[in-house]
């Protein structure tokens, strides 16, 4: 072997040591070093950063200059451009930064560090109030190993065949639904490593026929894992939005998930906290069952506003069960209210003009 590949492998191997900042596994693993040079008694590496980024973060690059250090060569980290496909190339499936999404005009991805916070229900109750606001919405259901989504949004069948790998989303309460719930049966786990996670969420996007959508909900499973970063390498993420309760073990978690969408630079559209409070219905007056005032600690603390403080409602449980999401069972209740009312800020917010909205049915 050469002294140039020696030191190449010698860099490989550093380089395992290496995580993107947020995530558990190793730049390597992650297909993140797009290649390696020893120009010059130097030490190149091309990095390929989640959805496009042109910039390394500084965290990433101190571990990767701290990693190389032993070989004593200068550092030199670049940028991969995304390559090129050449003219007449058969269909591939697309590279890290290729959006998979093209006729979606909007992404919004709903997340918590925590599970048990209700994001499932925010995400569905969400895309459910984009849809009856007009805008054409669909809402992918990225928690592999818990989907919840075939029973809050009420759907039995499963998805149509499009010709080959391709499948057609169901339709549900006017919204394009896909979900791992929609291929399992009720007892069927799923035992699966992070890569099989990100393969999957990579296949709902690519090969789902979404068609043409104003806006694209993802409901991402709980924690810091594969999924982000996937959602991050192959999405133009118009914005996260974090679900907490007024909880503080809920809200010290869903710090660290609003550092994890930091690091791999997607734009955070806000706070939702969820459970709020409780609204006595025979006199009125408010109790907090769950603490009070995480979500401001959080919003206050990452500088990111408060968009909605949900209430607790029984109803929002008995209509979930029951695969009619409260926003359409009943649109005049406080909870539907204040999903309805989140819809039309994150609307604002990610550019989802009114005019465009009246043009399409739910």
């Amino acid at each position: 072997m050469s002294d140039d590949k020696a030191i190449i492998e010698r860099a490989k191997e550093a380089l395992r040591s290496v995580t993107y900042p947020g995530f558990p596994r190793d730049i390597v693993t992650l297909g993140m070093v797009a290649g390696l040079e020893n120009p010059e008694g130097a030490i190149r590496v091309h990095v390929r950063l989640p959805g496009g980024r042109t910039v390394v973060p500084e965290p990433l690059e101190k571990e990767m200059a701290d990693a190389l250090a032993p070989l004593g060569l200068p550092l030199e980290i670049r940028v991969a451009e995304p390559p090129s496909k050449p003219a007449g190339a058969s269909a591939a499936p697309p590279t890290p930064e290729v959006d998979l999404l093209p006729e979606v005009g909007s992404v919004i991805a709903v997340s918590s560090a925590k599970g048990g916070v209700g994001k499932s229900t925010v995400a569905t109750n969400l895309a459910c109030a984009l849809a009856r606001a007009g805008y054409r919405a669909g809402l992918l259901d990225a928690d592999v190993y818990g989907p919840s989504l075939p029973i809050l949004m009420g759907v039995q069948e499963r998805p149509r065949a499009a010709g080959g790998s391709q499948f057609h989303p169901v339709e549900r309460h006017g919204v394009k639904c896909v979900s791992m719930g929609f291929f399992l049966d009720e007892t069927s786990p799923v035992i699966w490593r992070g890569p099989m996670v990100a393969g999957l969420i990579q296949q709902f996007l690519r090969d789902c026929v979404w068609g043409a959508l104003d806006v694209l909900v993802i409901d991402l499973p709980p924690g810091t894992g594969d999924a982000q970063l996937t959602l991050a390498q192959q999405v133009r993420v118009a914005g996260a939005v974090l679900v907490t309760t007024p909880q503080e073990v809920a809200v010290r978690d869903v710090v660290r998930g609003l550092r994890m969408f930091k690091q791999v630079q997607v734009p955070m559209l806000g706070v939702i906290e969820n459970m709020s409070h409780f609204r006595c219905p025979s006199c009125g007056a408010e109790e907090a069952l769950f603490g009070h005032g995480g979500g401001e600690r959080v919003a206050e603390a990452s500088g990111l506003p408060l968009l909605a403080r949900i209430p607790v409602q029984s109803e929002v449980r008995v209509h979930g069960d029951a695969g009619e999401p409260i926003v359409c069972a009943a649109p005049d209740s406080d909870s539907a209210r204040a999903f309805i009312e989140l819809a039309g800020e994150l609307a604002n917010r990610v550019g989802l003009a009114a005019a465009q909205a009246s043009s399409h049915g739910p």
